[in-house]
């Protein structure tokens, strides 16, 4: 079953299920498939998936932060709820703890 567009979601409709977990080191070409989807290369090391109603809808990089998702839905806040949950999971984004270093450091 597709996931229902959040966009499309109303008080009336039944809410989706959204999850978050790590990916599986077999989950490799659903990372792949969705990163096609989105026009991005694949994801490396350690990826958070969010799943919508049981679908993998977008994922996180837990090293780099880069995030890709489904171009088709409205996936904006899955991925607000990954970086969050990137973040629990493996510490501040790195990309900004650098850019904040070198700012000070200007």
């Amino acid at each position: 079953m597709a996931a229902t567009p959040l966009h499309r979601w109303s008080p009336d409709s039944p809410a989706p299920t959204v999850a978050l977990r790590l990916a599986a080191r077999d989950e490799a070409a659903v990372v792949r498939r969705l990163a096609a989807l989105d026009d991005q290369p694949a994801l490396e090391g350690r990826v958070l998936l969010a799943l919508i109603d049981g679908e993998v809808e977008a994922a996180i990089s837990l090293d780099d932060r880069r995030v890709i998702a489904n171009p088709f839905l409205a996936t904006r806040d899955v991925v607000q709820l990954l970086r969050v949950r990137a973040q629990h999971i493996a510490g501040p984004d790195p990309r900004r703890g650098r850019h904040t270093l070198m700012r000070r450091a200007a």
